[in-house]
């Protein structure tokens, strides 16, 4: 009879820090040196880890940054504003909710998503990677898009496309990425984005 194997609750919270660890030291040197510039080697004696351990742990460069990514995409700010948009059966909130959670997501991934976007041109390895986290938020706008339709109380004649093509304006990376480069808080941000996409979508008397 064969030996059930047995997982260690503590082995594999050691596990997900370090590779947690691992990640973060890579986000941050990509952003400070650029992906072409970092070594694994470099990543390793940031996080504290032998260079094995990041092989080990997460992969090679082109493994660390679609890990990079990858935790982008699932960021629980994101999972939960995606979870809030699903309970909810106001439009107008519906939109502030979106504003909200994107622009948490955005301050909170800024430096990962300042790597993607401005080197997608540059690497195969960013391209990949930045493809993932713009498919991922485009997912999500669309949930948010038909939550919408399904709820009412949109403009007379909108199609669902541009209804998700409206939240992309105001809510995907550019938009958040012209708004901060105006030098706007993230508050206000928030709030005008809000405003715009409110006053898109929605009648004038909605």
């Amino acid at each position: 009879m064969g030996v059930r194997g047995y997982k260690s609750p503590v082995r594999a919270r050691h596990a997900e820090d370090t590779r947690r660890s691992i990640v973060a030291a890579a986000t941050a040197l990509f952003a400070e040196q650029g992906y072409a510039r970092t070594s694994v080697a470099a990543i390793a004696a940031a996080a504290g880890v032998a260079v094995n351990t990041v092989y080990a742990s997460v992969g090679n460069k082109s493994a660390l940054i679609m890990a990079m990514s990858e935790d982008g995409a699932a960021d629980a700010v994101a999972v939960e504003t995606e979870r809030r948009i699903g309970a909810c059966s106001d439009p107008r909130e519906i939109l502030r909710i979106l504003a909200e959670g994107t622009g948490q997501v955005r301050r909170r991934r800024q430096d990962a998503l300042a790597i993607l976007l401005d080197n997608r041109n540059a690497d195969p390895d960013v391209a990949a990677a930045a493809e993932v986290a713009l498919r991922a938020v485009r997912d999500r706008l669309k949930v948010a898009a038909t939550r919408l339709i399904a709820v009412g109380g949109l403009r007379e004649g909108l199609t669902a496309k541009q209804v998700e093509q409206t939240l992309w304006f105001y809510f995907g990376f550019e938009a958040w990425r012209t708004v901060r480069d105006f030098g706007w808080s993230w508050k206000d941000a928030t709030d005008w984005l809000a405003e715009q996409a409110t006053r898109a979508l929605l009648p004038a008397d909605g």
